[in-house]
């Protein structure tokens, strides 16, 4: 299975281990997930922002600007 070795300063990896200790995960499994987590959400803002530019023009024309 591909490994990221990641560095991170004492300050950021204490952080990382209170969050995965209030989630109640392994540090590893924690960082894992945020990162696999924050990849979707983005991949989701993609997709939203490209299917309401698609159907913006649309509303836009049933809806004018001085009828809003």
């Amino acid at each position: 299975m591909p490994a990221l070795n990641v560095e991170f300063t004492e300050a950021e990896m204490a952080r990382l281990r209170a969050r995965a200790t209030l989630a109640g995960r392994s540090l590893k499994q924690h960082v894992h997930d945020v990162t696999v987590e924050e990849a979707d959400r983005l991949a989701f803002v993609d997709g939203a922002a490209a299917e309401a530019a698609r159907v913006l023009p649309g509303i836009e024309a049933h809806f004018p600007a001085g009828q809003r």
